[in-house]
């Protein structure tokens, strides 16, 4: 018997054994091919989420910023600043002579140290700067501060960032940080200089010695008059107050 006969023995007799299976109800063999995978399924709803976690370390500190913008604002007639604004210098309060027409017409506050550059002594330029009086009839101030010198502080809050002066209110409103005070002051309006309205402490300090009539700039009270004004609420002839705030 040669291998071919022998091979075709043998599979004949194995399909012989496959069909007997068949017969008497046993189990094939299992297969030799996977089947080919099914599409994938929907998907499934969220789970629950899970516990929350325990609370990780502190991180290093970061890096300062390069700070806040900051607000500063002129204290007149004090040579302090409050608890929480830092002085910047303290001085005088000047301006141009109350009965000339030019020069500056805004009160400033002088230091108290100049620091001059190249100059030459004796009046060249016609153009002048004068320390400030206070000319209180008056006076609603804690000290008589007529015809004395007036003070002023520049100050400066890191923390808040705007300022703002309030006439006719001595106080500020709601979110707004009161830094002071005090009573509205500028020149006289029969003055030949016109000047800006400021805001002078309640508690005003003077220039110790400086009690002479030197007349450079002037600050007087200032009063509301009726007609532009509306009376009630303002009352004609009545000091009015001012506050400064900040942000």
């Amino acid at each position: 018997m040669n291998a071919t006969t022998r091979s075709a023995m043998s599979s004949g007799q194995a399909s012989d054994w496959g069909l007997l299976s068949y017969l008497r109800g046993e189990a094939g063999k299992p297969g030799t091919n996977k089947p080919a995978p099914g599409p994938p399924g929907p998907k499934g709803s969220a789970g629950r989420p899970g516990l929350e976690g325990p609370q990780g370390l502190k991180g290093d500190k970061g890096q300062d910023g390069a700070g806040g913008s900051g607000v500063k604002y002129v204290r007149w007639g004090r040579t302090t600043c409050p608890s929480d604004a830092d002085l910047v210098y303290k001085g005088f309060v000047g301006s141009g002579q109350y009965n000339h027409y030019g020069g500056g017409g805004e009160y400033i506050c002088l230091p108290n140290n100049p620091k001059y550059d190249k100059y030459k002594d004796g009046y060249q330029s016609d153009s002048y700067i004068y320390g400030t009086e206070y000319e209180i009839g008056f006076n609603p101030f804690k000290h008589n501060l007529h015809n004395h010198d007036a003070p002023c502080a520049v100050c400066y809050v890191k923390s808040r960032a705007t300022q703002l002066m309030i006439p006719a209110r001595n106080d500020c409103p709601s979110g707004w940080t009161e830094e002071y005070h005090g009573y509205l002051m500028s020149e006289n309006s029969g003055h030949k200089k016109s000047r800006n309205f400021i805001c002078i402490d309640k508690d005003a300090e003077f220039v110790h010695g400086s009690h002479a009539s030197k007349n450079g700039a002037l600050l007087y009270l200032v009063e509301g008059v009726c007609g532009s004004l509306p009376c009630l609420p303002y009352v004609s002839g009545r000091e009015l107050t001012c506050a400064v705030c900040t942000k």
